[in-house]
């Protein structure tokens, strides 16, 4: 699993060319006689080729109607374009998880984005976290397309909103989060005041390093994490940030009592991390694993959009569903 990235600094400035939009031609009107024969119909003014929009990389043109899009970040930009129904040609940093409706035959280009291969592909629109360095060069992908930059430091929904404003795709966004809310309200109301009344830890265990991070706590160098972010939209309550000595929020096994009062556990990682977790000593003490209130989401759910938060949301429902039982 690829770590987050580390805050980003902000790219140089440099001086763009600004790009003007151009302008349909409007067909003129011919009018004939009476005794010519019938009017020929009013011709429709031809739609726009092209969008002016303003990025943290300055404001140019983006195609009004993209034929070819790279998505870098398989998490944060790739999630987004797909869902927004933008036609993907290929996408970096890993391969996309399997809840992710990305057609099989997009590739998978590289890790680190590879500016010779994205150019051959003749992409007319790139979507890149405005983080810099090697893996998201947005600065310097411009000079290939244009390009519309993410944030691994807001919420994932602004991230969403602020691609379907540039692209004019506001009506396709309203329909993403209607469904996302609804899915919300109704584990909201399977639960009711459970939710409220339950402190729950979302973790994950490394067994080379013997420690426990819990990932659905907001830090203060990062973005919400979706399994932050879906918890505090249920209203659901988690350990607060002072308890941890370190920004990755994580735990030795040795402070393991520092959670001791949370009522479930949602373990993410692989079957194999889960089952290592469950036989350690010091986490079988813990009253919520007596009680059995303990949950696997498998897979890297670290960072990600609209297609992450859900499988996160599904995550909770089935952690409460254990915790009513235990």
């Amino acid at each position: 699993m690829k770590a987050g990235p580390h805050p980003a600094a902000t790219p140089t400035r440099r001086g763009f060319l600004g790009m003007t939009a151009a302008l349909a031609a409007t067909g003129l009107l011919g009018a004939c006689s009476r005794e010519s024969g019938p009017e020929e119909p009013e011709k429709k003014a031809a739609a726009p080729t092209t969008r002016t929009v303003t990025t943290p990389l300055g404001s140019y043109a983006i195609p009004a109607d993209p034929k070819r899009v790279v998505a870098v970040d398989s998490r944060v930009d790739l999630e987004p374009a797909l869902a927004l129904g933008l036609p993907v040609i290929g996408y970096n940093h890993s391969k996309a998880r399997p809840w992710v409706p990305v057609d099989p035959g997009v590739p998978f280009l590289s890790d680190k984005p590879n500016l010779e291969q994205i150019l051959s592909l003749g992409p007319d629109l790139i979507v890149c976290c405005h983080a810099g360095g090697e893996w998201w060069p947005d600065d310097k992908l411009r000079s290939i397309a244009p390009v519309l930059t993410t944030d691994f430091m807001v919420h994932w929904r602004e991230n969403l909103t602020q691609l379907a404003t540039w692209l004019g795709r506001t009506d396709r966004l309203a329909e993403l989060t209607a469904d996302y809310d609804a899915r919300m309200a109704e584990i909201r109301n399977r639960h009711g005041d459970l939710i409220k009344a339950s402190k729950v830890a979302a973790i994950s265990y490394l067994p080379d390093e013997g420690q426990v991070y819990v990932s659905s706590t907001r830090s203060n160098d990062k973005g919400l994490l979706p399994t932050a972010a879906t918890l505090q939209e249920l209203g659901g309550a988690s350990p607060e940030a002072k308890l941890f000595s370190s920004a990755e929020n994580g735990l030795s096994m040795e402070q393991l009592d520092r959670i001791a009062d949370c009522r479930g556990f949602m373990v993410n990682g692989s079957q194999a991390d889960f089952d290592a977790l469950m036989s350690h000593p010091l986490w079988r003490r813990l009253p919520a694993v007596k009680r059995g209130a303990v949950t696997l989401l498998e897979g890297d759910v670290y960072y990600g959009s609209i297609y992450t938060a859900p499988k996160v949301a599904d995550g909770w429902d089935a952690l409460y569903t254990k915790v009513a039982a235990a």
